[in-house]
């Protein structure tokens, strides 16, 4: 029995590797939509939403059978509560068994155990992540069992013939009872993260997102290709000079912006929405883009691929994927540098004054203002 258990536990985790790489995308854009970022502990609850079900799933309805062997006149139907006790004992009679240790290692009563803790992680979560009470939970925990139950008696509506796993009542008690027990046992569960409403969730009005930042570089290295390849030479010292310009020199004159930045409206500023002086501007390339390519201009020539491994790993990683997750979105060059991309949409902001955008707007008093008595 066991050993079929961690074959369909198996099984249902492959299941999450294959389907979870598929919704990856699909999650990362959801939740750029909804919130202007992934919001991790959000990501986290649905991945293990993901996994958990695959798994349940499996441990439910796998292995399936072929259709020779369903329909052989067994009763698949149990209405009776709590017939597991009454088959432990018959268990423990079958073998000349008593005690404790025999209870426990039944078929019966581990077959109950595992109907228990399937429903566990169900009431965890719905706890600690989405502050559910316990009437919700069993709610749940019921209605969800109950639509198992209605599935495998209709021979998982129809596909089969006959049903092939027994629709029980006392399932539907364990599964109820563990999604209750979970909900006890949920403060302890350390690792299980509390969803944070929607105002903590979404990014600040005005900020600028990474893919948004990401189509203004593209723009940037198109018009530095262009210029390069039609006006400078074929070297790698003007090639650099050409970046510089457009990536430090025209920002700085410009109140931040580039190429992309004025495609895109956003400009570069100080972290509090002040402009952004040169030397700012020339550290936050130093450790972005333009500091990535006078390395591949001039040092990745004299290192081995795995030099080369690290660094695009290490500018992937600080610039675009740990921003992402990111209330600010500001990768680790804009984090040395103090500055931050700001939404032109939303302000326009002088070479003096804070920007409006990386902040969220506030909303402005419709009361008047006392006025003195002046009779």
């Amino acid at each position: 029995m066991l050993s079929s258990y961690w074959e369909s536990i198996r099984t249902g985790f492959f299941a999450f590797v294959g389907v979870g790489a598929l919704v990856l995308l699909p999650l990362v854009a959801l939740h750029y939509y909804r919130f202007g970022r992934v919001e991790p502990r959000r990501a986290l609850v649905l991945y293990g939403l993901l996994a958990y079900g695959l798994v349940a799933l499996a441990l439910i309805f796998l292995p399936f059978p072929a259709r020779s062997q369903v329909c052989q006149g067994e009763q698949m139907l149990s209405t009776t509560p709590f017939q597991w006790v009454t088959d432990v004992r018959n268990n423990l009679a079958a073998t000349g068994r008593s005690g404790l240790p025999a209870v426990v290692t039944s078929s019966a009563f581990v077959q109950q155990a595992f109907n228990v803790a399937l429903f566990v992680p169900l009431g965890v979560v719905l706890r600690k992540s989405y502050g559910r009470g316990p009437l919700t939970v069993v709610a749940i925990g019921f209605a969800l069992s109950l639509a198992v139950e209605v599935v495998q008696y209709t021979g998982n509506f129809g596909v089969y013939p006959c049903p092939y796993r027994i629709s029980d009542v006392d399932d539907l008690i364990s599964n109820t009872g563990g999604a209750l027990l979970g909900w006890v046992l949920a403060p302890a569960a350390l690792v299980v993260p509390a969803v944070p409403p929607s105002a903590d969730s979404a990014a600040p009005a005005g900020t600028v997102t990474v893919p948004r930042r990401v189509v203004g570089l593209m723009a940037d290295l198109l018009v530095l290709l262009v210029i390069s390849r039609l006006v400078l030479p074929e070297e790698p010292g003007w090639f650099l000079a050409a970046a510089v310009a457009l990536r430090v020199a025209l920002p700085s004159l410009t109140g931040g912006r580039t190429a992309g930045g004025w495609l895109l409206r956003y400009q570069v500023r100080r972290a509090d929405g002040a402009w952004a002086n040169p030397a700012r501007i020339a550290v936050r390339e130093l450790f972005g883009v333009t500091g990535f390519l006078a390395y591949a201009v001039l040092v990745s020539p004299a290192l081995g691929t795995w030099g080369d491994l690290a660094v695009v790993a290490l500018v992937l990683l600080g610039a675009f994927a740990v921003p992402v997750f990111r209330r600010d979105q500001r990768g680790w060059h804009e984090r040395i540098s103090g500055t931050r991309a700001v939404s032109t949409a939303i302000a326009e902001p002088g070479p003096g004054g804070p920007a409006q955008g990386g902040e969220p707007l506030q909303r402005r008093s419709t009361a008047r203002e006392p006025q003195p008595d002046r009779r």
